[in-house]
């Protein structure tokens, strides 16, 4: 998308530039007839205001990105915060803890054990207590109790 950007704004100055230029020679050349230089200083400052308004909305789409990824890295925090209490409100120990995060990251149990460095069926018993404590019958179950309110249409 940047290259695009980038190549349509260098063609619109080059296209201004062009237009700058030609209507220059022609005025001091004196060969070309005062309507064909006025034809051709309208299409400069055409293109010159098309060049801007494009310049205007990439800048707010710039904002508009950075503004969104404020919100989610807000909403991500906000949501360790409520992962985190309903762990505790589980009564999940620190090691089930880190367990239904990495499972909630759709991580494998041989992913999960190799990064926590621990046998594939700690990790396994781990996780069995988890969902035990939570009430859910696997991975998918445990990270749709965080994320049903976030697809929840709002009126």
């Amino acid at each position: 998308m940047k290259i695009r950007n980038y190549l349509s704004a260098g063609i619109l100055i080059s296209a201004a530039l062009f237009f700058a230029y030609d209507i220059i020679n022609d005025l001091n050349a004196g060969s070309d007839s005062y309507s064909h230089i006025i034809v051709e200083l309208i299409v400069c400052m055409a293109i010159t205001a098309v060049l801007f308004q494009e310049l205007k909305r990439v800048a707010s789409l710039k904002h508009a990105v950075q503004s969104e990824k404020i919100k989610t890295a807000r909403l991500s925090g906000e949501l360790f915060k409520v992962m985190n209490k309903q762990f505790s409100d589980w009564g999940l120990s620190p090691s089930e803890h880190e367990v239904a995060l990495l499972l909630i990251k759709g991580m494998t149990m041989k992913e999960i054990s190799d990064l926590r460095q621990v046998k594939e069926k700690t990790v396994r018993q781990q996780a069995t207590q988890v969902y035990a404590k939570s009430g859910y019958a696997g991975r998918h179950e445990l990270a749709a109790h965080f994320i049903e309110d976030l697809m929840l249409e709002k009126k």
